[in-house]
C-alpha cells in the first residue's frame, strides 16, 4: 500500500558510502617542570603535561614524578622521549611521551642543570652546576645505553647549553656562583665543545651570569641571556667573538626562537634590581634591537614556542600564559601548580578520526 501510494512500480535502491577521515592533527602538550615555591622552593620532583593544542591549553593532566629540582628539560627528536634534569637528584628522567610514564633515571653529574639533545638523538649533553663545590663540566649521555660518558671541563657554574643544527658544536653559559650553596665569583663566559673531540675550545667573554642560550634556527649565530646585565649577547657561530650586546628592560631569564624562523628571538625577561621586567620581549636578530614587550606575570623563568604561540612559565604565581606573536596580546593564564620552572613542547597522535556512513536512494 506505501509503495502504491508513492507512485507504484519498484522500490528505489538504496546504497550506503563509508568514509574514513584522516588521523587527527596530533596533540601539542606542554610539559612544565614544578621546582616548588617559597618556602618549599627546590623541592618540587615533578612535572605535568598541559595540552596546548589548540592554542589556549586545557589545564594539567596527572602529575609525573621526576627527581628533585627539576631543573631543565629538552625533548629529543622525533617528540617520542622527554628528558628532565634534577639537580638535587644528580639524574636525568626520561618521559615517555605517548604513555606520559617516567622511565628509570639516568645517573648524571652534581647539580645538572641545563640540557641539549644532538640533532641525531643519540646523545645528551648535560651542565653539571654543582653546588659545594661549585661544579665545572659538562656530562654527555649515550642515550641509547641510557650511560654518561667522560666529563668534559668548562668554566664555573654551568647552566644553559645548546646545540648547533649541524651537531658540529654546543655552546656552554658558565654562570658562576649565582645559586645557592655555591661559593666563587659570577661567570661572564660561554665555552664553546666541538662535540666530534669532545674538546672545549676557548672561552667567549659576555655578559655577567650567563644563564641561558639559543641558537638560530639557520645556524648562524649564538645567543646568551646575561642575567645580571639586563642583557643578550649574540655570537656568530665559529667567530669565536662575541657581538654587540642587547639591552632589555630587566633580567634575561629564557630564549627561544619560533620554529625555523631565524629573525626574532623571544626573551622572557624578569625584573631586575633596576628594571621592571615581567615580560616576553621580541628581539630583531638582524638589527639587534629590541621591540615591544608584552606584560606576562611578575617572574617569568622558562619559554617554548608552538606555531604562533609562545608559553612562558611564571615561578611564583604557580601558572603558564600564552603570547600571540602575530597580535602580542597574552591569554589568560592557567594554574599549574607550585613552582613551574622549564618548560618543553612535545606532540602526541591523537589517533583517527570515526569513521561516517552516508546513505543514498
Amino acid at each position: 500500500m506505501l509503495a502504491a501510494a508513492c507512485g507504484g512500480g519498484a522500490p528505489a535502491a538504496v546504497s550506503t558510502t563509508t568514509t574514513t577521515l584522516p588521523p587527527l592533527p596530533p596533540a601539542v602538550v606542554a610539559y612544565v617542570t614544578r621546582i616548588g615555591a617559597g618556602a618549599t622552593v627546590g623541592s618540587g620532583d615533578t612535572v605535568v603535561p598541559v595540552d596546548v593544542t589548540a592554542g589556549s591549553g586545557t589545564g594539567p593532566a596527572a602529575a609525573i614524578r621526576v627527581g628533585t629540582f627539576p631543573d631543565a628539560i629538552a625533548v629529543a627528536p622525533g617528540g617520542k622521549v622527554v628528558y628532565v634534569t634534577s639537580y638535587t637528584a644528580d639524574t636525568v628522567t626520561p618521559i615517555d611521551v605517548s604513555s606520559g610514564k617516567a622511565l628509570p633515571p639516568i645517573r648524571a653529574g652534581r647539580g645538572p642543570a641545563g640540557i641539549a639533545i644532538t640533532p641525531d638523538g643519540r646523545r645528551a649533553y648535560v651542565t653539571d652546576a654543582g653546588s659545594s663545590p661549585i661544579g665545572d663540566t659538562v656530562t654527555p649521555i649515550d642515550l641509547a645505553t641510557r650511560r654518561a660518558l667522560a666529563a668534559i671541563t668548562v668554566g664555573s657554574g654551568p647552566q644553559g647549553i645548546a646545540i648547533t643544527p649541524d651537531g658540529a658544536t654546543a655552546y656552554v653559559a658558565d654562570a658562576g656562583a649565582i645559586v645557592n650553596g655555591q661559593v666563587g665569583p659570577v661567570g661572564d663566559t660561554v665555552t664553546p665543545i666541538d662535540l666530534a673531540t669532545g674538546k672545549a675550545l676557548a672561552p667567549i667573554t659576555v655578559g655577567n651570569a650567563p644563564t641561558a642560550v639559543a641558537v638560530a634556527p639557520d645556524g648562524s649565530a649564538v645567543f646568551v641571556a646575561n642575567a645580571s646585565s639586563g642583557s643578550v649577547t649574540p655570537i656568530p657561530v665559529g667567530s669565536g667573538t662575541a657581538g654587540t650586546p642587547i639591552p632589555l628592560n630587566g633580567s634575561p631569564q629564557a630564549l627561544a626562537f619560533a620554529g625555523t624562523e631565524s629573525s626574532t628571538l623571544y626573551v622572557a625577561v624578569a625584573p631586575s634590581g633596576v628594571a621592571s621586567g615581567g615580560t616576553l620581549t621580541p628581539v630583531s636578530v638582524a638589527t639587534g634591537r629590541s621591540g615591544a614587550p608584552t606584560n606576562v606575570c611578575k617572574s617569568p623563568a622558562g619559554v617554548a614556542i608552538t606555531g604562533r604561540t609562545a608559553w612562558v612559565t611564571c615561578v611564583s604565581s604557580g601558572r603558564i600564559v600564552s603570547v600571540d606573536l602575530v597580535t602580542h596580546a597574552a591569554g589568560p593564564p592557567i594554574a599549574v601548580g607550585a613552582g613551574p620552572y622549564a618548560i618543553a613542547l612535545a606532540t602526541r597522535p591523537q589517533g583517527a578520526a570515526a569513521p561516517t556512513t552516508t546513505a543514498a536512494g
